[in-house]
């Protein structure tokens, strides 16, 4: 069976995740860099302190997150790139569904349906590649 739809949903789910992580990293960790900053401008100097060191670290988080997006969103093109048509690979449903939980975990919505989607028709296609093969079942089975 082709993985032509399965590919296709990989790479827009790459897309996705490559678009909101390059969001994060670059305008939302500068935005709350600058609304961190505007707010602690009238505060005391021990509140300047502690809120600066709070702004700081929440960047680094904001930062952190969006490379493990981009991280993610990486892995996921290279998987749909090295995707075999006809063949079950077992490492591609794992990273597949373990990448749907994050996105699922992370709270976005779209990438969450689009690599769920993706994981359906990978699984459902993989049982149609075992009724059809039965040199694959006895592989599985042993």
């Amino acid at each position: 069976m082709k993985r032509g739809l399965e590919r296709k949903l990989l790479i827009t789910g790459a897309v996705w995740n490559l678009i909101t992580a390059l969001l994060t990293i670059f305008s939302y960790n500068s935005w709350f860099n600058r609304q961190g900053e505007q707010q602690l401008k009238n505060a005391d100097m021990e509140t300047m302190i502690a809120g600066s060191q709070m702004v700081n670290n929440i960047s680094s988080i904001i930062f952190i997150f969006g490379l493990f997006t981009l991280i993610g969103a990486l892995i996921s093109f290279f998987v749909a790139v090295k995707l075999r048509d006809n063949e079950i690979q077992k490492k591609v449903m794992i990273w597949v569904g373990i990448w749907t939980v994050i996105q699922l975990l992370s709270m976005d919505i779209l990438g969450f349906l689009v690599y769920m989607i993706a994981f359906i028709i990978y699984v459902a296609k993989n049982k149609a590649i075992r009724l059809s093969n039965p040199k694959v079942e006895e592989a599985i089975s042993n």
